[in-house]
């Protein structure tokens, strides 16, 4: 009998199975993929276009790995050029430096001078607030009567918030290239489609200074790691098992098969599942199946990312580009209506960019979370046209590419949905403005995590931190016992 299961292939399953060990819990992690099943020929391919970030002095992730005794300095390297956003006329860099990237955006946009600094001014002040609230409150959480009395500030900044954001989009939006200049970070910072709207949004408008890391295996590295520690510590790791049935009765049960076709049963006290595990769909009781769609009531998928994968000449590609980019092809559509290409370069070599070596480039380009959008022919048209478009902004595009099979790109999207975050149309909380979800279900021990419940600190650390607080919480359910 474990005292924890854990269900997932994401970076919150990794991090819940990590801190259960640590805390002393016997616990068992069974996944659909194995990490091995995510690289060929040493790329591991589900990276390229999600901002790993977090890892600055004080940041949640540096927290976790310090916490774990965890060293990745050999593969942690923060940007200084964060990313680009490319528009039809104009390209704006994005630099960790603040008076960097202010004097670009002033560059490209001189009319909004005076609007750019003031908007910068308090976008800092807020992600302060919010950076310090969470530092105090780490699940968004008061843990007492007394420390409701808190909210009152955080009432305050979220009205001021609204004000002057409702003031800024006003005036800065009056300019299409700059309103998609900032739509477009946010659909590549954070989970949430709403997130201009919401206090967190100054805090991921601010990354660029906190920090984006990108190492060609960062995200493998980290998995990896965090496996490594938990397999040390003792834990049970399965990633040859197919799981066919999860059952709730005094205890949880896994019903699982291994490549040999024997089925087996796995008992544990508590579970914590990814949203996102292939585990949500297969939950039964005695008298039948259980719909895990009311446990995510609050939330709605609204698009999933298409993942296409080339290797290039490196030549065939602007000498300026950064390793982030984020090409917006109209700038009077919606965002996320075919109007957004996410570019993620890496290095085959691990070394640095020279114009003769190959690289390997992921782009995503978020489709509607529907069945009509999500068929073959569709997808292939959309891969189409995304070499399409970036053959019109790079014109040696085309006769760069070494290897591109749409086909193996859409099978791969497709398969490891558990992994890659969709977008998401969440509900906030009225009384704090924040976007954060409850992680509990109506089943006794089962906990859910994943990015959507933290999206507030966007795709990469929303993760880690879901995983840590279903732990977290976990354990304050289990002292009440």
């Amino acid at each position: 009998m474990h005292d924890l299961m854990v269900l997932g292939d994401d970076i919150s399953s990794y991090v819940a199975a990590a801190v259960g060990i640590k805390v002393g819990l016997k616990t068992i992690h069974i996944t659909d993929n194995s990490l091995k099943s995510l690289s060929r020929n040493d790329i591991f391919f589900i990276a390229g276009t999600t901002p790993i970030t977090g890892f600055g002095d004080g940041e949640i992730a540096n927290y976790l790995l310090k916490e774990l005794n965890i060293e990745l300095e050999d593969i942690l390297s923060p940007l200084k050029l964060a990313y680009q956003v490319i528009l039809p006329e104009h390209r704006v860099d994005f630099f960790s430096s603040r008076k960097d990237m202010l004097n670009d955006l002033v560059r490209e946009f001189p009319q909004k001078k005076k609007e750019i600094f003031s908007f910068y001014n308090e976008t800092e002040k807020t992600s302060q607030f919010f950076k310090n609230w969470f530092n105090d409150y780490p699940f968004f959480q008061v843990n007492n009567f007394k420390q409701y009395f808190n909210y009152v500030g955080l009432i305050i900044n979220l009205i001021k918030f609204k004000s002057k954001n409702n003031k800024f989009r006003r005036i800065l939006f009056t300019e299409p290239s700059l309103r998609k200049t900032f739509e477009a970070q946010l659909a590549f910072l954070s989970p949430n489609i709403d997130a201009f709207q919401l206090l967190s949004s100054a805090y991921l408008l601010s990354t660029p200074q906190r920090g984006i890391y990108h190492s060609f295996k960062i995200e493998a590295g980290v998995m990896e790691a965090l496996l490594d520690f938990f397999k040390k510590a003792g834990g049970k790791y399965s990633d040859n098992y197919k799981l066919l049935s999860i059952r709730k009765t005094k205890y949880i049960e896994a019903e699982v098969i291994d490549g040999e076709g024997v089925v087996s049963r796995i008992p544990a006290k508590s579970l914590i599942i990814s949203n996102k595990s292939n585990g949500m769909n297969l939950f039964y009781k005695k008298r039948g199946n259980i719909n895990t769609n009311r446990w995510l009531k609050r939330i709605k998928v609204t698009h999933y990312p298409l993942l296409l994968h080339f290797i290039l000449k490196r030549e065939c590609l602007p000498e300026k580009i950064s390793q982030y980019a984020l090409v917006i092809n109209d700038i009077d559509k919606d965002i996320y209506d075919d109007n957004l290409i996410i570019l993620g370069i890496s290095s085959l070599n691990r070394s640095q960019l020279t114009s003769q070596e190959k690289v390997l480039l992921t782009t995503t380009v978020f489709l509607p979370a529907d069945h009509e959008s999500w068929k073959r022919e569709n997808l292939l048209f959309v891969a189409n046209s995304v070499v399409n478009k970036l053959a019109d902004y790079f014109p040696f595009f085309n006769k760069g590419i070494e290897f591109f099979d749409p086909h193996k790109s859409i099978d791969f999207s497709i398969k490891y949905r558990s992994i890659i975050n969709p977008k998401y149309k969440m509900k906030k909380s009225w009384f704090s403005g924040f976007s954060v979800q409850n992680n509990r279900t109506p089943l006794k021990n089962v906990y859910i995590s994943g990015s959507f419940l933290f999206s507030d600190l966007g795709c990469w650390e929303g993760e880690i931190v879901s995983g840590m607080y279903a732990v977290y919480h976990l354990l304050k359910e289990r002292k009440k016992q």
